[in-house]
């Protein structure tokens, strides 16, 4: 019995490889493969370094398939794949030590490359600072200043900007261009300027902006003026299948209303959802599978209302 299975077996795979002969007309790469690897990536080099860049370029490699890829390796363990005809690369860093780097090639067949040779580069540190901010006022009201600036110009890509009154430090606004300061005296005078510091100076601040002198208004009097719009309306669905949405804003200011009594109407697909009162985001739930669109009007304490921010979200 069992040699007779045996035979069976031999005869089944004899007949396979003469169909895979007739259909093929060889078996030996059909078994084999692509076992080639690429070259190797030689001389890696440095050829320019900043303190937020480091370009790197190598001699390219070769290929028995003639396509492949090439894959960067960086130090502080990031790998990044670049295309088969680019053999430079430039990456984003920050000026706070040494990165090393080698390149390796890998084809359409997963056969990788040795490694090209390692090479190191140390960004100078940062000292350069912003350039200055050009400060304006958008709406004073008794109690409130809203303001707003130009972005200052960097050799890095990260700004955070200070708001100071009468000299002092007031509203961390990060990386916002507009600030409110609050709790200011009725029928007062005043004066903001605004810097800017980069992430990665020793610090490095910019020179103040212009000065802006504000008198905050008296309290009370006719409010015929609305406030202004929600800004930078956004959100999304949270995916947890109940149709959640995270909706958020930019807080509307008013010309008598505080912002902290600003309330916000939020619509859904024209009807009104819900209101909240003093704050810039919301959490909701889409009636519909589909676009919803959400939208967010700012009402002050006059009955005053805005113009509406709209935004679609589709939900599942």
């Amino acid at each position: 019995m069992f040699k007779t299975t045996l035979f069976w077996g031999m005869a089944r795979v004899a007949a396979i490889l003469a169909i895979l002969m007739t259909v093929f007309g060889t078996l030996p790469a059909l078994a084999a493969g692509d076992r080639t690897s690429p070259t190797k990536p030689t001389n890696l080099r440095v050829t320019a370094v900043s303190s937020y860049n480091v370009s790197l370029a190598w001699n390219p490699s070769t290929d028995n398939s003639g396509t492949f890829s090439y894959r960067v390796v960086i130090s502080d363990g990031s790998t990044y794949t670049v295309p088969q005809t680019q053999t430079t690369f430039n990456d984003f860093v920050a000026p706070l030590g040494t990165y090393s780097y080698y390149v390796y090639a890998v084809d359409g067949s997963g056969n990788r490359s040795q490694r090209s040779n390692t090479v190191s580069a140390t960004p100078p540190p940062d000292t350069i600072a912003p350039t200055a901010p050009v400060l304006s006022v958008t709406v004073v009201n008794s109690t409130e200043v809203a303001l707003e600036w130009t972005a200052s110009t960097d050799d890095g890509p990260y700004l955070f900007y200070q708001v100071f009154v009468n000299g002092s430090p007031s509203v961390d606004a990060r990386h916002n261009q507009f600030a409110v300061v609050q709790g200011l005296t009725p029928e007062t005078t005043y004066e903001f300027t605004v810097k800017a510091r980069d992430l990665y100076g020793p610090p490095n601040v910019s020179a103040p902006s212009n000065v802006v002198t504000v008198t905050t208004s008296a309290v009370g009097g006719e409010d015929t003026q609305p406030p202004t719009a929600p800004g930078n309306l956004h959100g999304w669905d949270v995916g947890d299948g109940a149709r959640e949405i995270n909706l958020f804003w930019t807080q509307s200011v008013d010309n008598q209303t505080p912002q902290a009594s600003i309330v916000y109407e939020v619509y859904q697909n024209g009807v009104l959802d819900h209101t909240v009162t003093g704050v810039g985001r919301t959490v909701t739930y889409a009636n519909q599978a589909g676009a919803n669109t959400f939208t967010v009007i700012a009402v002050d304490e006059a009955g005053n209302r805005s113009e509406p921010a709209s935004h679609i979200i589709v939900s599942q």
